[in-house]
């Protein structure tokens, strides 16, 4: 072979532009896979305030005060591991508060919602449902 010291440039030179490109491609996932916002998250919240608000067997689990039912509608609604929730199920005069502590650093997007009683129902006592999503680091 005549022209070694070409073809190894050459070869170094793709190698170096390989390396280039999977260092971005690396980066650029990444940073797109982090960027759920706080925007997002509120935005979720508010659909699957109203999706409870809608749906009568989840109505009928926060007038009973039966946060596990909602926790478990939580689990299966939101798909993205990255994101935590709380729920808690207040009267309606009282403050739903989030008092558990270790959130200190962490934005959180609270949504809560009235629901009032249903039509199989005599009484009326309102339940405050109050959800709070957080992205868990």
């Amino acid at each position: 072979m005549v022209n070694k010291k070409g073809f190894l440039r050459i070869l170094e030179a793709i190698i170096a532009v390989l390396i280039i490109l999977s260092t971005l491609l690396f980066v650029v996932v990444r940073n797109n896979a982090d960027t759920t916002t706080a925007n997002d998250i509120c935005l979720q919240a508010s659909s699957i305030m109203e999706e409870i608000g809608k749906n009568n067997t989840l109505r009928e689990s926060v007038l009973n005060s039966d946060e596990d039912s909602i926790k478990n509608f939580l689990k299966n609604r939101i798909d993205n591991p990255l994101i935590g929730y709380r729920v808690r199920i207040c009267n309606m005069d009282d403050l739903c508060s989030l008092n558990q502590g270790g959130f200190d650093k962490v934005e959180i997007c609270a949504s809560e919602r009235l629901i009032t009683t249903s039509l199989s129902r005599n009484e009326f006592q309102p339940k405050k449902l109050k959800i709070f999503l957080f992205k868990l680091n």
